[in-house]
This record gives structure tokens, C-alpha cells and sequence, in this order.
């Protein structure tokens, strides 16, 4: 005979019973309550095997059963208890250091926030405090974003289904959405980005475009260290995050993907990381009817990549990154221009 399903909660979830014949799910560890209607109570009293099956997703969901999971969460919440202070970024000695007043040197094609140092001062010291995923709001002007789009729009397409993705995807040449290209190898915005995250930004280029519909969705994947930056351009207008399509940052556990910060394709907002080995990522499923429209490029050595004219870096002074890219590495299969034809100028 099937256990009851309640006896497969965690021991701390206190039952609190309701005078509409509800029940309360009061749980100690997470902080938070589950409350369950009066049908839902007598299903929680219900043969495991034979309970409601919505009912047990959503117990699932809330963290209520008895397993491994609910051994680390008891764990951590122990640890929020006796450990009251975060322990203090290391090697931070003083600001970021960095000329933020190329900012003023920006073109147009930037919102006028951006094309002012405090901007790109501020978001230096949120990544040196450990912020490694950086929202970038607004980044284009309303006309550039749209002209961009517009771009993007009359692109020729393929479409990759695999394990790892399924979507439709233009590989950017030289001659193609010109004034992303131009925007992205560009000195002074090169040279902003370098000093944002600590490495110095390559004039070569890999530039994806994106196109998603229902379903359409990308693996969980890093990025990796042979890429020296990686920026993303949302091309979607009046985005819902009921849309799907988020770019989720998390960490991957036996359990799953475990999401920790989602940044959605908004017309003209921009997300900027630094790829390392662990900079874990996915593009979530396309829920709604609407199109996603996205650019992602990541700076490289120019022979890996392709340059518009003479674009020289203009942050020689900064030191690359220990474990930087180097041009002497074989591609990492699964990168985002594995297996594809170099794009060269």
C-alpha cells in the first residue's frame, strides 16, 4: 500500500488547517508558505501513487518533498544562520581603473545615459563586486535599435536543429547589419567594455543573429575561455516575460538547471559578460506566438573573426586576463563558432 503523500513532505513543513477546509504549508527551513484549497488538502491525504498529479508538481515545486534536495536546503538555511556577515570581496583595493570619460566620445547610436561616465563607472564597480552578468538598459537610442532591427529583419536564414538548440540563425559577414558591426569593433566602445570587464577586447568579431519562434530554445552551455567578451542585443518590442525566450544564468545540478538571474531580449537592451569555463547559460523555450529577434557577438583575435577595415585596440595598456583567450587555441566544440567557416574580413 501506497505511503500517504503527506508523509513524503519534509519533516519541518508544518500542516495548519484552515477553517474553509484548506490547508497552510508552512515550511521552516525556506521561510515560506504553500497554501492548498480545501480539495487539494484531501489529495495531500491521498495515496501517493494515486494523488492529483497537478498537486504533486506543485509540492515539487515549492521544495516540500523529503530527498537530496531537501538536505542542502536545510544546510544552507543553517548556514544563513550562524553566518551573519558575507564575506568580503577579495582584491579589492580601491575603484575600478578605467577613462570613463571616453564615454562622451560615443556615437549617437548610443542613449544619451550611456554616453555619460557615471554610467559606465558605476556598472565597472558592479562587476569588480562580483556581479558577473551585466544589464545593459537602453544601451541604443530608439532610432539605432530600430535601424538595427530593421537590419537584422531582411536576413537570409538557416535553421539549426540539434540537441543542444533549435532556432533559425544568420551568421554575420562583413557587409551584414553594418551598424552593429561598426558599433561592436568601434575603439572607444572597445575600449569601455575592456576596462568594464578587466580584459582587453580584440577587434575580430563573431556575430550571431537570432531568430526564434514557439518552442525554439538554446542548451545550457558556457561560452568558454576563447572568447573575450560576449554581448547580446535584444531586438524584440513590448517583450512579455510570459514570451519565454529569457537568457537564464545559473549553475547546473543533478536536479537541473538551477536559475539564478534571466536577462529578456528587449528592443535595445544589451547584456555583457565576461565567458569564462563556468559562465553557465541557456535561452529559455519560446512560449507565445511572437518572433524573438537577437544579435550575439564575442569579441576575438582577429584571425578567428571578422574586422571591418582597420580597427586597432585602442586598451593595449590593459593586461589580458590570466587564462584570457589566446588565438593559438583550438575552437572548444559546442562554442558558438565551432564547426562553422571563419567569417574574415
Amino acid at each position: 500500500m501506497d505511503d500517504l503523500l503527506a508523509s513524503r513532505l519534509r519533516a519541518e513543513v508544518l500542516h495548519i488547517r484552515r477553517s474553509d477546509g484548506g490547508v497552510d504549508l508552512v515550511d521552516l527551513v525556506l521561510e515560506r508558505i504553500t497554501s492548498l484549497d480545501s480539495t487539494e488538502a484531501v489529495g495531500l491525504q491521498a495515496a501517493a501513487g494515486s494523488a492529483p498529479s497537478d498537486l504533486v508538481a506543485r509540492l515539487a515545486t515549492a521544495g516540500l518533498f523529503e530527498g537530496p534536495e531537501a538536505q542542502a536546503h536545510r544546510q544552507s538555511a543553517w548556514a544563513a544562520r550562524t553566518v551573519r556577515r558575507p564575506r568580503p570581496v577579495e582584491g579589492l583595493v580601491g575603484p575600478v581603473p578605467g577613462d570613463w570619460s571616453l564615454a562622451h566620445e560615443l556615437p549617437e547610436v548610443f542613449a544619451d545615459l550611456w554616453r555619460t561616465p557615471e554610467r559606465w563607472r558605476r556598472l565597472a564597480e558592479d562587476h569588480a563586486g562580483g556581479q558577473r552578468y551585466l544589464a545593459l538598459p537602453g544601451l541604443l537610442s530608439a532610432t539605432a535599435a530600430a535601424r538595427i532591427r530593421d537590419e537584422v529583419l531582411v536576413l537570409s536564414w538557416v535553421r539549426l536543429t540539434t540537441e543542444l538548440l533549435s532556432a533559425d540563425r544568420h551568421l554575420l559577414g562583413r557587409d551584414d547589419v553594418p551598424t552593429w558591426l561598426d558599433l561592436l569593433q568601434g575603439e572607444v566602445f572597445r575600449a569601455l567594455v575592456s576596462a568594464v570587464l578587466g580584459r582587453t577586447m580584440p577587434p575580430g568579431l563573431v556575430v550571431n543573429a537570432w531568430r526564434m519562434g514557439r518552442g525554439d530554445l538554446m542548451g545550457v552551455h558556457p561560452d568558454g575561455r576563447l572568447y573575450f567578451g560576449t554581448l547580446s542585443l535584444g531586438l524584440a518590442e513590448s517583450w512579455a516575460a510570459s514570451d519565454g525566450g529569457a537568457i537564464a544564468f545559473g549553475e547546473p545540478q543533478p536536479g537541473g538547471f538551477v536559475v539564478r538571474q534571466r536577462w529578456f531580449p528587449h528592443l535595445g537592451d544589451a547584456c555583457l559578460f565576461a565567458p569564462d569555463g563556468d559562465t553557465w547559460h541557456a535561452v529559455e523555450a519560446v512560449r507565445g506566438e511572437r518572433v524573438r529577434h537577437s544579435l550575439t557577438g564575442w569579441w576575438v583575435d582577429p584571425d578567428d573573426g571578422l574586422t571591418r577595415g582597420v580597427a586597432a585596440s585602442p586598451s593595449a595598456a590593459l593586461p589580458k586576463a590570466a587564462g584570457s583567450p589566446s588565438a593559438a587555441l583550438p575552437k572548444a566544440a559546442g562554442s558558438p563558432s565551432a564547426a562553422l567557416p571563419k567569417a574574415r574580413g
